[in-house]
This record gives structure tokens, sequence and C-alpha cells, in this order.
């Protein structure tokens, strides 16, 4: 649970309700906690997500992080972060069967509505599941007082038939995470190339897709000389390949960190 920047109590938690707090899927939800209601020290952060088309808001690095791996993840459809476990009278109970104390705001000793990190919904051959993640850090899963709190968080939704689970540090592929992030805002062509024809662009998509896989040049050698072929600004072409990559349009291994100064590995999707 997160340490909030502003006192809760029972005003504030009927307020987030009639604000539609916790509802909503894809686009139109609201997550519980807002980045600005939480004390920062530069880990949280509000992403864009090309999935669900709205801004996402993380408490901490880690879940900001396992957010690009579900960006990636073309079964992933919807993320609903900062889930609010209600009704809170479920937690109340599962907290005093479990005989340990449900967390409460520090100053006005009012019980929160406990909340989980990550609420995937995912598509399988079998049609779509929701997936509940807490995401945290391993020395924060030492402490007694917060493996009290997951255990709430999973019995609540064991009791839903959801799959619940914890995504810590050891979950996440760095290298992954920085491609994700790189090729994130390129995803869109708009603004990209502000001084080049539409159609050089195109014909540019098109000698990419042809030349780049299998070949094992190095890949800025290779995209230079396409810049002074067709006379367009430097690095035109790599910004090109990250926004067909980011597409999915060519494939890299997504485990390594992309290297231009390499020899290129890119394929074409399967």
């Amino acid at each position: 649970m997160a340490k909030f920047k502003y006192a809760l109590d029972e005003n504030t938690i009927v307020k987030r309700l009639k604000e539609g707090r916790g509802s909503g899927i894809g686009r139109h939800y609201k997550p519980w906690i807002l980045v600005h209601e939480v004390p920062s020290i530069g880990k949280s952060s509000i992403r864009h997500s090309w999935t669900v088309g709205r801004d996402h808001h993380f408490l901490s690095l880690l879940e900001a992080m396992y957010f690009y791996l579900l960006e990636w993840d073309d079964d992933v459809v919807d993320m609903r972060e900062q889930f609010p476990l209600l009704p809170r009278e479920e937690t109340q109970a599962i907290a005093a069967e479990l005989g340990v104390k449900h967390p409460a705001d520090p100053k006005t000793k009012v019980d929160v509505v406990m909340t989980t990190d990550n609420v995937i919904t995912q598509k399988t051959q079998f049609g779509q599941v929701i997936k509940a993640r807490s995401v945290k850090y391993e020395d924060a899963l030492q402490k007694r007082r917060n493996a009290e709190k997951q255990m709430v968080e999973k019995i609540y939704w064991t009791r839903r038939g959801v799959e619940w689970n914890v995504v810590t540090e050891n979950s996440i592929h760095i290298p992954k995470v920085q491609n994700v992030q790189m090729f994130h805002k390129l995803r869109s062509k708009f603004g990209l190339f502000p001084n080049v024809d539409d159609t050089i662009l195109k014909t540019m998509e098109e000698k990419l897709i042809k030349l780049l896989p299998g070949n094992k040049k190095i890949l800025a050698d290779v995209t230079d000389a396409m810049d002074k072929h067709f006379n367009v600004p430097a690095s035109t072409s790599i910004t090109l390949l990250k926004h067909l990559i980011a597409n999915k349009r060519l494939m890299i291994e997504m485990d390594q960190f992309f290297d231009p100064c390499k020899q290129a590995n890119i394929s074409l999707p399967v």
C-alpha cells in the first residue's frame, strides 16, 4: 500500500467512489490512486499506454518497468493500475479472519481501501482472462507487515477465481525494458520526420524491410548509407527503423539491448 500525501478519511473514500475511481475498462478506467496523491521521491510517474490509450499512474519505478513489458505483450488488452479491492468490508473481514490489522491511514486511523498494483486483461485461445499482480521489491516482501497485507490481497483475488501473483525486480529483464522504452515514443510516425516527404519515407520503409532481415552488416553503416542515398537528414533511417520495430513490422531479439553499432540481427514477423 502507498503512503498518502494527504490524510485519508471517510469523506475522501466517498469522494473517490463518486468520481468513479476504480471503475471502467480500457481508456475509461480511473485508478484509485493518482501520483500526485502520494509523496514523490522521483519514483512515481505517468506513462501513456499504446495498448490501452490512456495515461497510467505508477507509484514506483518497478511498476513502470513492468508496464513496459506488458505493453510489448500482444496478448495484453487492458491494464488497470492501482485497482481498489472493493468493497472495503471484504478486506476488513479477511484481515480479521487472519488476525492481522487492516491497513489504515496513520493520521486519521481510518481503514484505507486496499489496492492491487496491476490488474491485467489477457487474451487466450479460450477467451479473455483477468490476472492480478502485486509489483513489489524483494526487500519489501521480507517485512512482516507487508507479508500480512499481501496475504489479504491474495485471499481477496483467490475468492474471485482470479490468478494472483507477485512481480519483483527478479522478474524484470532490464534490456527488454530498455528496448521497449526506447521504441515506445516512436510508435506513431506523427512529428518524427517533419522535413521528409511521405513518398520518400514510404520508399525507405520498403527498402529497410527488404534489406535488413538476415543482413549481417553493422546496422548504423546501413542506415547512414540510406540517409545519404535518399538525401534526408541524418538519423532519419535509424529513426524509421525504430518506428518499424515499435510497430512490429520488423523484429529484433528484445532480450538483448538494441545497439545500432553492432551487426544487424533483424527478422520479419512470423
